[in-house]
């Protein structure tokens, strides 16, 4: 089972959308409620965090994401992306 995770990561690492702003993302689309964002150079959906939202620093935004979402402060808000 690990090696199918690690498979799995490794092909949608290879296969991801690069950017450098959310304008570069052309390829990416987003379903309905998600937002699209480049997070660490890659072209990413997210979606709200639980709470207020309001953030000034990513560590303001932990414990925000359900199912083990990775926490991102975007643009003063908490947005959660899933890896």
């Amino acid at each position: 089972m690990k090696v199918i995770v690690i498979l799995a990561v490794v092909v949608v690492a290879a296969y991801a959308e690069t950017c450098t702003s959310p304008a570069d993302c052309s390829l990416t689309s987003c379903g309905s409620g998600s937002e699209l964002h480049c997070v660490d150079g890659a072209c990413t959906c997210t979606h709200d965090a639980t709470g207020d939202g309001g953030c000034t620093s990513v560590n303001d935004c932990h414990g925000r994401c359900q199912h083990f979402g990775r926490y991102h402060c975007i643009d003063g808000r908490c947005r959660c992306t899933h890896f």
